[in-house]
């Protein structure tokens, strides 16, 4: 379909939304006329709705947003954005900002969006101008804008809730957007991780995003990572280091038991050990026996991980459930 033509697809669609959805009972009121409504109309509207509505006209008024933005001029939305002060409002328009941008193919449209997410006065709205970019590719947009501003800017945000919805943006994109095949992405979000001061943001980061996707520099930048004081953070860089591509098994393999018997927090053993069992799946059951007797009391965890192995399952989150089943 041509851009001309998708572009009068979406304002129909768009303008279906407009249409009244009540009716006289009686059956005898005027017949019902498609009505026009305004840009300030519509998010007087989401305004509304974003203070007393249901979740589902919520979800409504927010979506039909996000359609008519698409063929509404973008000066208009742009200034809304920048001289909006409530966080759920500046959040809705930042999706539809991020749906127009994609929509369009002009990442510079985000660029009002990145400016209130680094720079604004309020850490309520820089947070919810980065949850505006939530389900959307941008990691790539921000990369078209000359990576101004990163995602590894701002996870160091002084504010807790910025930094949350860093992590949860990165999260949902590596998952929902590009189903964890994203090699950027996935090395952004260890980079973002490295970058911050908040460990339990880097923890979530580094054990929840893809790494099969991940080049050479970026395992090695987790490897160092199993060096570091934290807890935490070694226990997630040692669970991030299963999922590596199989070309960096080998080595991580080693790493990954020389953390066994080297560290003495039972979480990073752990992790160590599901390291290992996603690295190997099946041929990991030699290198889990070695290190049988090494530390007493995490024996029960190979157990585990040695009965699941044995049911001979082919995906890692089946695995993965098995040997919490066992292990219970």
């Amino acid at each position: 379909m041509n851009r001309p033509l998708r572009w009068r697809v979406a304002l129909l669609a768009s303008a279906a939304w407009l249409l009244p959805v009540t009716a006289s009972a009686a059956g005898n009121e005027p017949p019902l006329r498609a009505t026009t409504c305004s840009f300030t109309g519509m998010l007087d509207e989401l305004r509304a709705a974003l203070k007393t509505g249901s979740p589902a006209y919520r979800k409504y008024v927010k979506e039909r947003l996000k359609i008519a933005a698409r063929v509404m001029p973008a000066e208009e939305l742009l200034a809304a954005v920048q001289r909006e002060r409530d966080p759920d409002v500046l959040e809705a328009l930042g999706g539809a900002v991020a749906g127009k941008a994609s929509f369009s193919e002009d990442a510079s449209l985000i660029q009002p969006l990145l400016a209130r997410a680094a720079s604004d006065s309020d850490p309520a709205l820089r947070a919810a101008a980065v949850r505006g970019l939530k389900g959307t590719g941008s990691v790539d947009a921000m990369g078209k804008n000359g990576n101004v501003v990163t995602y590894d800017q701002l996870i160091r945000d002084s504010a807790p809730e910025v930094r949350q919805a860093v992590v949860e943006n990165l999260v949902h994109e590596n998952a929902k957007v590009y189903f964890g095949h994203d090699k950027t992405v996935s090395e952004t979000a260890v980079a973002t991780a490295l970058a911050s001061r908040d460990p339990e943001a880097a923890a979530k980061l580094l054990s929840e995003v893809s790494m099969e996707q991940v080049g050479h520099e970026t395992v090695e930048k987790l490897r160092g990572n199993l060096r570091t004081d934290h807890p935490g953070l070694r226990a997630a860089s040692a669970s991030a280091l299963g999922g590596v591509p199989g070309a960096e098994a080998t080595s991580t393999r080693r790493s990954l038991v020389d953390l066994y018997r080297t560290d003495k927090d039972p979480a990073v053993r752990k992790a160590a050990l599901q390291g290992i069992a996603r690295l190997g799946m099946g041929g990991a059951s030699a290198t889990l026996e070695s290190l049988r007797g090494v530390a007493p009391g995490m024996d029960a965890e190979i157990d585990a991980w040695q009965a699941a192995l044995k049911l001979g399952l082919q995906e890692w989150h089946l695995l993965l459930r098995e040997k919490e089943r066992i292990r219970k």
